[in-house]
Order: C-alpha cells, then sequence, then structure tokens
C-alpha cells in the first residue's frame, strides 16, 4: 500500500508498528583476518594490511635468479642446492601436489621435460616454467669438435656456418648449444658486413643476444668465452670479467669496470697472456680484436699512441664500441703533459657526463685535470 501525504501525521504522534525499535544503525567494523583486529572503514583495514601484513609472493631461484612466468630453457644438469623456493607452503608440478622441500630433488632429476609449476602460499601464487633440454655429453663434445674443426681453417663465412651445422645435425640432444654458436657467428657476420652474409649491420645484436640467452645454461669453456665477448661488447664489463678465461679479455674488461668506477687507468704495463690462437681470433670481431691490443697497454704507452687512438675513436662511430674507445682516448690524452690534450680530454669526458653509468668515470676524469 502507497503513503499518501495528506498532512495529517504532522500532527499527531506516530502509532503503528509500536514492536519497531529505531534506533541508530550499528557502525560497520572490517576485520583483519589475519590478526583480528577491527577497524572503522576499508581504507584503514587496506593500511593495515599494507603495513603489518604485508604480502609476499612466493618466489623460485634457479641458481640464484628468480623465475617469471617466461618458460626457462634448462640446458645443462640441476643439482637439488640450485632450486630454491622461498614463501611457498604449497606446491604443484603440472597440476600434482608436491611437498615445497621435495621439489629441489624431482627437479634434479629431470633432463627433458617441460614442466608447469605453482607455487602458493596464503594470500598469493607464482605461476613459472621449466623447459628441461638437458644435453648428453657426448654431444657436446662433438658440437665443440666441429666447432675446432672450423676455427682451423681461419675462415668464417656463411658457407662455413652451413659446414659447421650440418656436422652437428648428429647431436640432436645439443641443438640449442649450437643454435647459440650459430647466432653468434652470424652476429659476426653481421657486424663486420661480410659479403655474403645477408643481414644489415644492425641485426648483430639481435643475433649477439640471442646468442647470450641459448648459451647463457652452459657453464663451458666456449659458451663461456662467446658470452664474455657479448657481454664486453655491450660494455657489461663486470659480467665480461668473471665469463672470460685469463687473458685479454679479462684484463681489459677489469680496467674498463674500474675507469666506470672513477679509478685511473692501470699504471704498469700488463700483456695479456697466451690464448687459444685460432679459437679466440675466430670468435673474436675485428673491432674487439683493436681494442683488446689497445687496452693492453700501460698508461705511459698509451700517451704515445694518442694520435692512434683518436683515429681508431672518429672510425668508431656511436655504437658500443665507441665507449670503450673514447675511455681509452681520454686517458691517453689526460696523461700528456700538453695543454691541447688536456683540452681535448676535458671535451670528452663532457661530453659522457649527463649519462648514469659513465658520469663516476667523467667527473673523477674532470677532477683530476684540475690539478696542474
Amino acid at each position: 500500500m502507497g503513503f499518501w501525504h495528506t498532512g495529517y501525521e504532522e500532527f499527531h504522534e506516530p502509532t503503528g508498528l509500536p514492536e519497531f525499535d529505531y534506533r541508530q544503525p550499528q557502525q560497520v567494523r572490517y576485520a583483519c583476518e589475519h590478526c583480528g583486529l577491527h577497524f572503522g572503514d576499508v581504507e584503514e583495514l587496506r593500511r593495515h594490511r599494507f603495513e603489518q601484513h604485508p604480502l609476499r609472493q612466493p618466489v623460485l631461484l634457479i641458481r640464484g635468479r628468480t623465475r617469471d612466468s617466461m618458460p626457462l630453457v634448462i640446458s645443462t644438469p640441476l643439482l637439488p642446492s640450485d632450486v630454491v623456493i622461498e614463501d611457498a607452503s604449497k606446491c604443484f608440478v603440472n597440476g600434482a601436489s608436491v611437498a615445497p622441500s621435495a621439489l629441489p630433488q624431482l627437479l634434479a632429476a629431470m633432463s627433458r621435460q617441460f614442466v608447469e609449476l605453482t607455487l602458493q602460499n596464503e594470500g598469493a601464487s607464482t605461476h613459472c616454467a621449466l623447459d628441461f633440454q638437458i644435453a648428453a655429453e657426448a654431444d657436446l663434445a662433438g658440437v665443440e669438435a666441429a666447432f675446432l674443426r672450423l676455427a682451423r681453417d681461419r675462415t668464417l663465412g656463411i658457407e662455413a656456418i652451413a659446414r659447421f651445422i650440418e656436422d652437428c645435425r648428429a647431436f640432436k640432444t645439443a641443438r640449442l648449444y649450437c643454435d647459440g654458436i650459430c647466432h653468434y657467428l652470424y652476429g659476426v657476420l653481421a657486424k663486420e658486413q661480410a659479403p655474403d652474409t645477408g643481414l644489415h649491420q644492425g641485426q648483430y645484436k639481435e643475433r649477439y643476444l640471442r646468442a647470450q640467452d641459448e648459451l647463457s645454461g652452459f657453464d663451458r669453456p666456449l659458451a663461456n668465452s662467446i658470452r664474455s665477448l657479448v657481454a664486453f661488447h655491450f660494455n657489461h664489463f663486470a659480467d665480461a670479467a668473471t665469463l672470460a678465461a685469463e687473458g685479454g679479455l679479462r684484463h681489459a674488461a677489469r680496467a674498463f669496470e674500474g675507469l666506470l668506477k672513477g679509478l685511473p687507468w692501470h699504471f704498469e704495463l700488463e700483456r695479456s697472456a697466451a690464448t687459444g690462437g685460432a679459437v679466440e681470433d675466430l670468435l673474436t670481431d675485428q673491432d674487439t680484436l683493436e681494442i683488446l691490443a689497445d687496452a693492453s697497454h700501460g698508461l705511459f704507452e698509451l700517451t704515445t699512441r694518442t694520435d692512434v687512438l683518436q683515429g681508431h675513436l672518429r672510425r668508431a662511430g656511436m655504437g658500443y664500441d665507441r665507449l670503450k674507445r673514447a675511455l681509452l682516448t681520454c686517458e691517453a690524452l689526460a696523461a700528456c703533459q700538453d695543454t691541447d690534450s688536456h683540452v681535448a680530454a676535458r671535451r670528452l669526458a663532457r661530453e659522457y657526463l649527463p649519462q648514469a653509468d659513465t658520469r663516476a668515470w667523467a667527473e673523477a676524469m674532470l677532477e683530476r685535470l684540475k690539478t696542474p
């Protein structure tokens, strides 16, 4: 029945619904499910949860690196100690429940499986995938023997890489190893613009990065040599020094790493240790060989080569190698005793002053040039 306003109720006390108790509604309270405390509004509860009960996402670490949703290719056997789980109370492997404590041993036993993992705790879950493609030792050795045959010919080209691929066809479980080496070699051809490459020069970066990614799971001298060269090219000097074998590349990477921390170039002459000859020559592109040759000199010897270094710098363009050449050239100029060299050194240092990764070196260089 509708309510018709007649004005009558304005002059009479309400008499209907005597059993109804008119009371102010109670204030809504919001309880924290973790500790039971109550709050007057949702925002207070959210703030309490964030500050007092922060949500921690379950984490899977493989060889010290956290995993995301992108599949990780596992190319060399895992040890149980390579697998670490954090903040997970439940674990599911391809949908089947597994005790978190049992997961490291389970994964270490796998060789050729694709695994989908879900880690859970009370408030969050993490999903990741592992693609086990463990290569047989005999197949890895076969790929390396094929590469040594390629290196002995001392000629890198499309046909040589094609022969290498054909030689590796029988080593099926080491396909990823072969692919990573090939991507790097194609990258060298693209970077040097070999006549038969068919790749644009800019495509070398993609090839280098693919090689680095595909070889990242192989802790073998050949794979580490390639990865160290890629890291050195992209000016990741700490990674290059860690991966490189003893010799010119490791020495140069450490020296450049020191420069970026604001330290001066090494003052004593350091000669590179003997390397493997044809293998390293084949792996190392011409620009990097030239940079390594320049970086093998001590500071005094660099001052006698300023014209050569400046010529190398002018030809370097604006790619990654320009930074290495600029650092060497500036260090040599700053060590000279004439005003013109110091003016040129200041100009180079100021060029790199705005960049975050070179600011420490540039500031230290400009400070040194203030001192007579």
